[in-house]
């Protein structure tokens, strides 16, 4: 737990909490820490990147743009989308809205619980930890502030331009113009979200405060592991098109 001791650490509002993630992510966790309160700032998460992912799939042009979209997914792995499965997949599409907004109630909360016990039993039962897993609950429904963020200011761009990169636009893909996008490196570098980066180093400052431990190698062990998952996935992707 943190050591707050002889330090009077102030509540904070919902609103507060929320910028201070993005601002002051340091100050903002020790009140985290103190209280909790994961469930409030987690529906409000799950609120913005529902209807951030919702929203524009209620106009035809989204809708019909989101089903290209699986279209092409799908043939980029081989398989033929024929009259009758397109026909069936924009049935579904009338439906996709709906299903989206819904969906991040229950990703999202289910990631966060699955997430919060990896880092409750790494630090608590390996590393002999003592905060509770109501705190390291809190820590990381907090951080997904950034990730909601990202989504927000990814949207329209998305909704322009079409961008169908896993990671959204702001990826590290931007960072070498030069290769064939279709190259193993580009391909990996284009699934890495700098949101989803930035959401680790603040999660990492949360974890850092809550069991009095320097962020820095709490952030290299969780970027390590995002590398390894996103090269995972996206060899299992160029395999499945390559095939």
């Amino acid at each position: 737990m943190p050591d707050t001791a002889g330090v009077d650490v102030p509540d904070l509002g919902l609103f507060s909490r929320a910028t201070g993630v993005i601002f002051s992510p340091g100050k903002t966790f020790l009140t985290v820490a103190a209280y909790p309160r994961p469930a409030t700032i987690l529906l409000v998460v799950c609120l913005i990147l529902g209807l951030a992912t919702a929203l524009p799939q209620f106009t035809e042009q989204g809708r019909q743009q989101m089903l290209e979209a699986q279209v092409r997914q799908i043939e980029r792995t081989g398989r033929t989308v024929t009259p009758e499965l397109y026909a069936s997949y924009e049935k579904m599409s009338q439906y996709a809205a709906y299903t989206a907004f819904g969906s991040m109630f229950i990703t999202v909360p289910v990631l966060s619980l699955l997430l919060a016990g990896a880092f409750w039993g790494v630090f608590n039962a390996i590393l002999g930890g003592l905060a509770t897993f109501k705190q390291v609950l809190g820590i990381v429904t907090h951080a997904q502030v950034i990730g909601a963020l990202g989504v927000v200011v990814s949207a329209p761009i998305v909704w322009f331009k079409g961008i169908e990169s896993f990671a959204g636009p702001f990826n590290l893909g931007a960072l070498v113009p030069m290769l064939d996008a279709a190259s193993p490196t580009a391909s990996f570098l284009s699934n890495i979200s700098f949101f989803t980066l930035w959401q680790i180093v603040v999660t990492a400052i949360g974890l850092g405060v809550l069991y009095r431990r320097k962020p820095a190698g709490i952030a290299v062990a969780c970027m390590a592991a995002y590398l390894l998952l996103v090269a995972g996935l996206t060899a299992v992707f160029s395999a499945m098109v390559n095939r």
